[in-house]
Parts: C-alpha cells; structure tokens; sequence
C-alpha cells in the first residue's frame, strides 16, 4: 500500500444532494437536522455546520428528477426512532422498511423528492 502525507488526504466537509426544488429541500433538511440555511446562491443551499456534527449538508438544484435506486444515502441517528419517524412525516418525508440488526434498530426513509436516508436508533441510545 503507498503511503501518504497528511495533505494528501481527503478531509470530508459536506455531502451534497441533488433536488429540483431547491426552497423545498432546503427547508426540509435545514429543518429535520435542525439548523439554519446558512446560504441559498446560483441553486445551491448551504446548511450550517453544526459544531457537534462533522459534516453538514449542502444541495444543489438540477434540472433531471432523482432516477434508479440511490448509492449513497445518508445515515442519521436519533434517541428516539419513534419521535423521528413523527418528525419526517410531519416534514413531507416517507417512511420505507423498517430493519433491525444486533440491536441496532432503523427506518428507511424518503426526503420530499425521494432520496432515500436512513435513520438509526442504537441500543444505548433507547429511551426508557
């Protein structure tokens, strides 16, 4: 394996989701993570950094709509699962399958325009 300088690797700051109503999923996802839209220019929506989360989430507007089964999606976890799944609904989310493994429990879910995320609720984490 080559080895390498610090510089030359990649430190993650954000991921990006593609959406075609930009003013929609802003809100929806500043919202849900609850923090503020820091910035929304030329169809892109900037949330803020939350100072005890290590990435934030930034969208950018496109023209073609969400196509085939997503690669990649986001992976969140919350104490209370129950409380979660109320709140995505509530903003215009669905709810897909719900899974469970080791303990870990967790619901597949849809943003407004189908992006799929997952929400997680680890056994420590169980409200009483």
């Amino acid at each position: 394996m080559p080895s390498f300088q610090a510089d030359d690797i990649p430190l993650m700051i954000a991921v990006t989701i593609d959406c075609n109503d930009l003013d929609r999923m802003a809100k929806f996802w500043s919202t849900l993570l609850s923090v503020e839209i820091s910035a929304k220019q030329d169809g892109f929506g900037f949330l803020a950094h939350a100072p005890d989360r290590k990435v934030t989430v930034w969208l950018q507007q496109v023209a073609e709509p969400r196509a085939g089964k997503t690669r990649i999606h986001l992976d969140l976890a919350v104490p209370d699962l129950e409380a979660a799944e109320q709140r995505i609904e509530s903003l215009g989310g669905t709810l897909l399958d719900r899974h469970g493994w080791e303990g870990f429990v967790w619901r597949m879910c849809e943003d407004p325009e189908g992006n799929v995320f997952d929400v997680m609720q680890a056994p420590s984490e169980k409200p009483d």
